[in-house]
């Protein structure tokens, strides 16, 4: 009964995430529910278990989110990212008009630029192709997070989050599991890839067609004349960062700062800098406002863990005999899926994991890369926040838009996370 009831305050998470409700409040009232329902004292359990949990996960991963904030805001403000994203564009354009989205996607990302900011660069470039190519606008959303919200944030060697934060907690390097992980991400991209292309032809036989809107036009008017860097100029704080990760192994946070440097230094000449204040104050706002909705989740993990239910759950999963990492696969993204975030499901099951998983001796590099992927898959359910405000920025809606996120974002990742667990079993390391 204690489990069932565990299980329906994960319900009722879901549904208050659903109805729009801040991350916040959803998590404080399915906590109190929770404990109230387990007998236990939810103002004492609130002001310890629920703050201690929720302040050691702020504490632990401030610098990452606050400084990966920063830096995509310096991409942002200089052009930088519109800089890649046009020449990727340009140079294929006009031919293959999807794909080029896609990898301008895909460089951004893997070369540290928040998936939200490349929203902000790709979309008017979409809206440019899609009405030269006569595409549907409804399909912006999925173009979008096929390219820059699918493997990039799992792929080895990425500064997303999504591969940070297993790094963080587990002690490996953001290059854990090389070679089964490119697999697995080249595996990945054949699928998105090849799905949106037929998608896109699918919807033109259809018969939907390219329909500009007001803000469109506004929108590509305000980025007109708009002085970029050069292309190698723009890059080189992105590579600079690629390196000191993945070439230096500095830690995430020196990094991430090393990348914001050397940002300030590359894009000096078109930063704003009467407004650099401003600029960097809204970074770190969004740095810390994503932080603590991910941070309000985990004190709802810690609660769940004080639970007497929870020992038991454990026991139950523990005594099965099955794999450690199937295990993990599954809890993390049922976890994404419940929180709406990848960062969210990774920070609620990472320390169960680690407590309760890695002494069953689990391969920690392959647990890395399985929790990087699985954090991705149900992470983008309709509740997602990226998804809601995409849709929003893009004047789409989710009856129109959603399917073929779902299938790039959800679908995809799924089938993939099965691949990559066969593949550790093929290299010996499940």
């Amino acid at each position: 009964m204690q489990i069932l009831l565990v299980i329906l305050s994960l319900v009722l998470l879901i549904y208050l995430c659903f109805k729009g409700v801040p991350i916040f409040f959803g998590a404080m009232i399915s906590g109190i529910f929770l404990l109230v329902t387990a007998g236990m004292n939810p103002v004492e359990q609130i002001t310890t278990t629920y703050v201690t949990g929720l302040a050691n996960y702020f504490g632990k991963f401030f610098f990452i989110f606050v400084l990966g904030s920063l830096f995509g805001k310096l991409t942002d403000i200089s052009g930088a990212a519109d800089a890649v994203a046009k020449v990727v564009i340009d140079k294929l354009g006009d031919r293959f008009i999807v794909p080029s989205i896609m990898l301008a996607g895909v460089i951004l990302t893997y070369g540290g630029v928040s998936v939200f900011v490349c929203m902000f660069t790709l979309y008017p470039l979409m809206v440019s192709l899609f009405k030269k190519g006569d595409i549907s606008r409804t399909l912006i959303p999925a173009v979008y997070f096929a390219g820059a919200g699918t493997f990039t944030g799992m792929m080895p060697g990425s500064p997303q989050i999504q591969n940070l934060m297993p790094g963080q907690i587990l002690g490996t390097p953001a290059t854990a599991a090389f070679v089964p992980g490119m697999i697995a991400a080249v595996f990945e991209a054949i699928l998105v890839f090849g799905f949106m292309i037929w998608y896109v032809g699918y919807t033109k036989k259809k018969g939907l067609h390219f329909e500009m809107t007001e803000k469109d036009e506004a929108m590509l008017k305000l980025k007109e004349g708009k002085e970029l860097p050069n292309i190698v100029v723009a890059l080189l704080p992105m590579i600079i960062l690629l390196v000191a990760l993945n070439g230096f192994k500095l830690s995430a946070e020196l990094a991430l700062f090393v990348g914001f440097i050397a940002g300030l230094i590359c894009y000096a000449k078109q930063i704003p800098w009467k407004e650099i204040w401003k600029h960097l104050g809204d970074g770190t706002k969004d740095g810390t406002g994503s932080l603590f909705n991910t941070a309000a989740v985990v004190g709802f993990g810690s609660l769940v863990q004080v639970t007497p239910a929870f020992n038991t759950l454990i026991g139950s999963v523990t005594k099965i005999g099955g794999s450690p990492l199937i295990a993990s696969a599954l809890a993390v993204t049922v976890l994404a899926g419940v929180c709406g975030s990848g960062s969210g499901g990774l920070g609620i099951a990472l320390p169960i994991i680690k407590d309760y998983f890695v002494p069953l001796g689990v391969n920690l590099e392959a647990l890395h890369r399985v929790s990087a992927l699985a954090s991705l898959g149900l992470d983008s359910l309709p509740h997602n926040g990226l998804v809601v405000s995409v849709l929003n920025v893009t004047e789409n809606d989710h009856r129109h838009s959603y399917f073929p996120i779902f299938v790039t974002t959800c679908l995809i990742p799924l089938i993939t996370l099965v691949f990559m667990i066969l593949l550790f079993y093929l290299f010996g390391m499940a």
